[in-house]
């Protein structure tokens, strides 16, 4: 059995100090140390998961405006296109259309020459056969 005499109260009064000091030596000092650590960590954390969220937020406004940009250019290219295509449409209406008069001009112009050609031969025909009739007439004449 445990005998209780008064060399226990020494004892626990070392062991106090013992504690106490320890609490403020070590215990204290490597709490602190660990909760400090602990903060770092934690808010290294924290904070890259912020970073993170934020990279992400601008790495979608990104791809949000290269979207938009790509559309804006798609718009412009086909507003280009549209007018190319329009403009090739009245290049060759008009084209059309000179076309059509060059050979209505010329068309006009080949029927004046028949008809030129037409009376002259009347002409040189009339002529020939009076010619012709002069020519019987004066051999039974």
């Amino acid at each position: 059995m445990i005998s209780l005499d008064w060399s226990i109260i020494p004892a626990i009064i070392v062991f106090i100090l013992t504690a106490v000091a320890l609490n403020y030596l070590l215990f204290r000092p490597v709490t602190g140390v660990q909760r400090e650590r602990e903060q770092r960590t934690t808010g290294l954390i924290s904070k890259t998961q912020k970073d993170l969220a934020h990279q992400l937020h601008l790495f979608d406004q990104y791809q949000a405006t290269i979207k938009t940009a790509r559309m804006e250019g798609y718009r412009i290219v086909e507003k280009a296109r549209a007018g190319a295509l329009a403009e090739r449409g009245r290049t060759l209406d008009q084209a059309r259309k000179n076309a059509e008069q060059l050979l209505e001009e010329t068309r006009e112009t080949i029927r004046n020459q028949v008809s030129d050609a037409r009376s002259r031969l009347d002409l040189e025909a009339q002529e020939i056969a009076r010619l012709i009739s002069a020519a019987i007439l004066h051999r039974f004449a």
